[in-house]
């Protein structure tokens, strides 16, 4: 291969390399420009692959918050107030881990992060926020077209896996940034949680009156 005279174009890449790697510029004053772009562009391979979640191939939480802040400001920016952020709690998996082993309950983390990136779009995005939980944010979406689309991944979800999972969903608001957001979503989620708990109560009460009543 013929390698390139070294031109002044080079010099910011020099010294953007240099950066990156935590080095003084002169430290690489021999380097040729071939070999540069090489390790400039294997250093954006390394990054670009401690933003994605080895297991399931979505965002890790910390590029995944960098990444809805970014959108935040962009929907403020153009005055688009339909941006909603969804947190999914996979809440059969402590149950399938212990009885299927952790490979199955790896397999079911794949299965969910699979249905949410096949029915999402390219520009929505997904994070792993840990352990059994994911966070979704579907741009251009209020919150009960994002609660319809998640309905429709469910039901694909459970169709494959025969399992379900938790959401609960919030709207960007005038202020606050990505944590605040997705803390919104998880309160929501609970306040469902909750609110089907207290049902579900109501309900074994009636029945039981009804079990006593006289006939």
């Amino acid at each position: 291969m013929t390698e390139r005279r070294r031109g002044p174009d080079d010099e910011p890449l020099l010294r953007r390399l240099a950066r990156e790697l935590g080095v003084p510029p002169e430290r690489l004053t021999g380097l040729s420009p071939d070999l540069a772009h090489l390790i400039g562009a294997r250093l954006r391979a390394l990054q670009e692959a401690a933003h994605v979640d080895d297991l399931t191939g979505t965002l890790r939480r910390g590029a995944g918050l960098a990444a809805l802040d970014r959108e935040i400001r962009r929907a403020r920016r153009h005055g688009d107030h339909l941006l909603t952020v969804a947190f999914i709690d996979l809440d059969s998996l402590k149950s399938v881990n212990d009885s299927s082993g952790h490979a199955a309950g790896d397999a079911l983390l794949c299965e969910l992060a699979g249905a949410l990136t096949r029915r999402l779009r390219g520009y929505d995005l997904v994070m792993r926020w840990g352990g059994d939980e994911f966070v979704v944010a579907l741009s251009h979406a209020g919150s009960e077209s994002a609660l319809r689309v998640l309905r429709e991944i469910e039901d694909d979800f459970r169709d494959r896996t025969g399992h379900s999972f938790e959401v609960g969903v919030a709207e960007i608001g005038p202020e606050g940034g990505s944590e605040e957001l997705v803390a919104r979503a998880d309160a929501d989620l609970y306040a469902r949680r909750r609110g089907r708990e207290r049902w579900g109560e109501s309900r074994q009460k009636r029945q039981g009156r009804s079990l006593h009543s006289p006939a």
